[in-house]
């Protein structure tokens, strides 16, 4: 499929296009007795958001230019299409390096507001924040949309400042492998909070342990016009050592493909 491309609000991939699944995913999970009191299990199954991704990157898959940033990549239509993708999900997740390096801000503009709340409750999507550590940064914008709209999940033995708890609701999980359980963490984000579809922002360490572990439904990724070529320059996933090449790769299906001005735009459905 291959289609042009418009820059107007209007024709980036509307709410009947995207048409992201509201019943959740359903997931089998191994330690079902560990999980969260919290939780209502029903069963040996759980259920979790339909996960969606949105990357850039170079022609030769880096996700940074210069000193971890991402000076040279996003057009006004990838901006675009970040906002559009935004408005139509239940929440935002992004990693803490993420958060401590880019201007994370989820907030939608006013002119999506309108066809947003003709199919959501909330106005504006949750924002999410996942880490480990807690290490996170207390100035910045992120926090400004106010508690009610903020979720940080971190590691059972994080000890954040008490700012945080006044920022944002603040959760806590088991650590596995140094690696924060996402059966429970989206789990709890499916139960507690009613998110059904959920849009991931990166980094690149959270994109490949969604990724290898199942937990992937859709990625979205604009393929920019250059080639940057550093060894040190972050991939869209890192995973350690060669990731998931030594076992089945995860098999992608191309549902779309837009262009504007030699910049692609790709929408893949992880074939299962």
């Amino acid at each position: 499929m291959y289609n042009s491309f418009y820059s107007s609000h209007d024709r980036i991939y509307n709410f009947e296009e995207l048409a992201f699944p509201t019943a959740g995913v359903e997931f089998s999970c191994n330690h079902l007795d560990d999980l969260s009191e919290n939780l209502e299990i029903k069963g040996d199954r759980l259920k979790r958001p339909y996960i969606i991704f949105n990357m850039v990157s170079s022609v030769d898959g880096k996700a940074t230019t210069y000193a971890g940033k991402l000076t040279g990549f996003g057009s006004r239509p990838d901006r675009n299409l970040m906002k559009r993708l935004r408005s139509q999900v239940d929440a935002v997740l992004a990693g803490g390096g993420t958060l401590r390096h880019d201007a994370f801000i989820p907030t939608l503009p006013p002119e999506l507001l309108e066809e947003r709340q003709k199919h959501f409750d909330n106005p504006q999507p949750l924002g999410i924040v996942i880490s480990n550590s807690g290490d996170l940064p207390k100035e910045h914008r992120f926090w400004n949309a106010g508690r009610d709209l903020r979720i940080v999940l971190l590691g059972e033995n994080a000890s954040p400042e008490a700012w945080l708890y006044e920022k944002a609701q603040v959760f806590k999980f088991p650590v596995q492998d140094q690696k924060i359980d996402l059966n429970q963490a989206l789990s709890m984000l499916f139960e507690k909070f009613g998110i059904k579809r959920l849009l991931v922002e990166g980094g690149a360490s959270l994109n490949y342990s969604l990724i290898s572990q199942g937990f992937a439904d859709e990625i979205f990724l604009t393929l920019s016009p250059h080639i940057v070529g550093g060894m040190k320059n972050m991939s869209i996933i890192a995973g350690e050592d060669y990731g998931m090449g030594g076992g089945d790769l995860p098999k992608l299906k191309l549902r779309s493909l837009y262009h504007h001005d030699s910049e692609l735009f790709l929408r893949y459905q992880f074939d299962r």
